[in-house]
């Protein structure tokens, strides 16, 4: 079995999107798909007194159809300062943080040009305590040509997958006829966030990696007993849907 994942790159993402890179054999970052500033490819929940905030790293958008591939930061505003500013803030108290903060801190403020190469900059540290293993490529390298649904199909054929892990918004759209016709088992994907010490009061869910890797550090079995891959008869039984941004691929 080759197990395929179809998503738009994150900035330092949450644990549901790190527990589908641990179970893909091939993870296709969905890069020629519209880039939208109100999803995760550029900004990450951290935790603060107040709740959940975002951290943002600027982009420049020249158009309404722009794509994530045609992407760049804005590197004129001066983010990496400010960006640090608030992660030591808020979690230089923490019991991890002297540990893993370097790291961090270098793929801040190493220079990137564009948003898929800084994601999967914000990726490494997470990967190498996790073990993930899989093969990472991007759809833009892929020889497919389709819209919507269909081109997830496309991808799939491309990397010789047999079987398409979605993200559970998929059910919303996702046909799965055709992945049968051409035998792609499909499988949604479903992730319960396990409490965990945090600062600031109650437990807080999908959050950046970050809060985790700080708090309490990545163990690879904690991050892996938190998901699951259901068949299309299970999906009607389960109420939980991650918060992972709604779309195409996701």
């Amino acid at each position: 079995m080759s197990l395929c994942v179809i998503s738009q790159p994150r900035l330092f993402p949450g644990l549901h999107y790190l527990h589908r890179m641990m179970v893909a054999d091939v993870f296709v970052i969905f890069d020629t798909v519209q880039y939208n500033p109100r999803h995760e490819e550029n900004r990450a929940r951290v935790k603060t007194p107040r709740g959940a905030e975002w951290i943002t790293v600027p982009m420049r958008q020249t158009s309404r159809d722009q794509l994530i591939r045609d992407t760049a930061i804005d590197n004129s505003q001066p983010w990496q300062r400010e960006l640090w500013r608030t992660i030591r803030d808020h979690y230089g108290k923490t019991p991890h943080f002297a540990t893993h903060a370097p790291a961090i801190r270098a793929i801040i403020e190493t220079p990137h040009e564009t948003l898929t190469a800084l994601d999967r900059a914000s990726w490494e540290p997470a990967l190498r305590l996790l073990g993930v293993t899989c093969r990472f490529v991007c759809a833009s390298e892929l020889p497919v040509a389709g819209k919507g649904p269909r081109l997830l199909l496309d991808i799939c054929k491309a990397v010789d997958a047999t079987t398409y892990l979605s993200g559970m918004f998929g059910r919303e759209y996702l046909d799965i006829g055709p992945f049968v016709r051409e035998r792609i088992d499909v499988r949604f994907h479903q992730y319960a966030y396990r409490p965990h010490a945090q600062r600031y009061g109650e437990f807080v869910p999908f959050l950046s990696y970050l809060d985790v890797l700080f708090n309490v550090g990545l163990d690879r079995e904690s991050v892996m007993a938190g998901g699951s891959m259901l068949q299309t008869s299970e999906v009607s039984k389960t109420s939980e849907v991650s918060s992972d941004c709604a779309g195409v691929g996701q």
